[in-house]
């Protein structure tokens, strides 16, 4: 007995998974960083001035017969034209090209926020669904999911309270921009009405060698079918576009976001989830283009000139977004930063216009007592004032995390795991099983601010706009924290419940 409780205690933490943190100066994988991918000639994103066309710049772009130059988009909406070359003398070159207003550096980045994540023991097949759960499961779930009671983050954001009111998302469209997806998981198939991959060489579906699909486990928050089996979403009947926008690994341009976006937008979604960030790296350094014997394609990167305007890039992209009635929602990140103090750097999307940032809580000790606050500001979320929009659950954890052994409804794990977001998202690719999953991130965070906008999106049709999600957020919203706007909620936790009552 005594072996078994400790095995109980060490195979949960040998399988919590930290997956890497974008860390300062050292998330560019561009050139000699970039070891995993086939290699490719360096990007740039060239700005177009306002009111330039960009034909003419273009034939002048082509025109200067710089080495292997590639014209791969022109996106006149935006004024952005991405091209490729690993010609260093390009950029200079451009620059003085009539109507050129700058030129970026596509800079490739791991965009996967550092998440915790925990896999459960309950599996299903594609097209099956997982054994029902045991009665005093059944008792307490907040749906007809049996998994459901397990959702403690459905309550946090008071979905049944919409749900009641006859709102599940009906008619709404959300667009998911992230990593690869499970496209055959039962629990969301039926949704998905779109999918496309901006990522070369890699299909929408993952194939990543961690076994979690971050971006299915976002899908499913957002729209997992209320259909009697496993878990809910908070918006079940939305229907899902699925958007790959970063390799398995996590990995990808901005010109891959910004591209994801407009797709996005041209394809008719009401709603953007963005469960991605980083930051954009201020030092100088050399990328040699992935081609380390060859010094001739070497270029030195400095941000004022060549990095720091990929965030105007950006920008046109979300303000192009808003302007045709899509709501943009991104993940404030989980570093930790107060952006009321840290000024040198700051959280991309998150940050950029028109953007809702969004900041994670949740519980601590759920798992012993059910009763107990779902507000607590996550240990890892990033925050600020004038940075964070609104809180959402995105789950929580101690350091030390409390390892208690606890049984909830028939589940028996550590107590910390169950004070992470349950959902979707895990795959053993060899056998094609599918794993009820555990995740703590503003990654999390984000996607119920995104359901609950489809909600509204739902219930007012084409009379919906950014402009009244965010005041029907703002009117709805509980303020937690400090009164008034503060660093970790914002404007208040998104109350979906409340949100759909005007």
């Amino acid at each position: 007995m005594k072996r078994n409780q400790l095995m109980r205690l060490v195979l949960p933490l040998m399988m919590l998974i930290v997956i890497a943190s974008c860390k300062k100066d050292l998330n560019i994988i561009n050139g000699s960083l970039n070891k995993s991918k086939k290699q490719q000639d360096r990007g740039f994103i060239v700005i177009a001035q306002e009111g330039a066309k960009l034909e003419t710049i273009s034939e002048g772009l082509t025109a200067l017969g710089v080495k292997k130059f590639k014209l791969k988009e022109a996106i006149k909406e935006l004024g952005l034209i991405h091209v490729q070359t690993p010609d260093p003398s390009f950029p200079e070159k451009a620059r003085k090209i009539p109507g050129v207003q700058s030129v970026a550096v596509d800079i490739v980045m791991n965009w996967r926020l550092p998440t915790k994540v925990y896999r459960s023991s309950v599996s299903y097949k594609p097209g099956a669904h997982a054994a029902a759960a045991g009665p005093m499961a059944k008792s307490n779930a907040l749906a007809n999911n049996p998994y459901s009671f397990l959702q403690w983050d459905l309550q946090s954001i008071k979905a049944p309270q919409a749900w009641q009111k006859g709102y599940k998302g009906r008619g709404a469209k959300v667009a998911v921009l992230d990593g690869g997806f499970l496209l055959n998981d039962a629990e969301i198939k039926p949704n998905i009405i779109l999918t496309h991959s901006f990522i070369e060489g890699e299909e929408v579906q993952y194939h990543g060698a961690e076994g979690f699909s971050h971006g299915t486990h976002v899908a499913g928050t957002i729209a997992a079918l209320d259909d009697a089996y496993g878990v809910v979403g908070v918006a079940p009947e939305a229907k899902l576009m699925l958007v790959k926008v970063l390799d398995d690994n996590g990995s990808g341009p901005w010109s891959g976001i910004i591209d994801g976006i407009f797709y996005a937008v041209n394809h008719g979604a009401n709603v953007i989830n963005m469960s991605l960030g980083g930051e954009l790296p201020r030092r100088t350094f050399v990328d040699d283009n992935g081609t380390p014997d060859d010094p001739s394609d070497d270029y030195t990167v400095v941000y004022d000139r060549d990095v720091r305007d990929l965030v105007i890039a950006m920008n046109r992209a979300t303000i192009y977004a808003n302007l045709l009635g899509t709501t943009v929602v991104a993940a404030a990140g989980n570093d930790a930063y107060n952006y009321d103090v840290e000024k040198n750097f700051i959280t991309y999307p998150a940050a950029c216009l028109g953007v809702l940032s969004i900041s994670s809580n949740g519980p601590l000790g759920w798992g012993i007592n059910q009763d107990t606050t779902l507000y607590r500001p996550s240990i890892f979320t990033n925050s600020g004032k004038n940075f964070i929009s609104y809180g959402a659950p995105g789950g929580n954890y101690s350091i030390p995390i409390n390892t208690t052994i606890v049984n909830v409804g028939g589940v028996v794990n550590p107590e910390y795991v169950f004070d992470f977001v349950f959902n979707i998202g895990a795959w053993d690719e060899a056998t094609d099983t599918y794993y009820y999953t555990w995740s703590a991130g503003t990654s999390m965070a984000a996607p119920h601010v995104s359901a609950a906008a489809a909600l509204i999106y739902g219930k007012y049709g084409r009379l919906a706009n950014p402009l009244l999600v965010d005041l029907l957020f703002r009117k709805s919203a509980t303020d937690y924290g400090t009164p008034g706007k503060d660093r970790f909620f914002g404007n208040g936790q998104v109350n979906a419940g409340k949100a759909v009552s005007y």
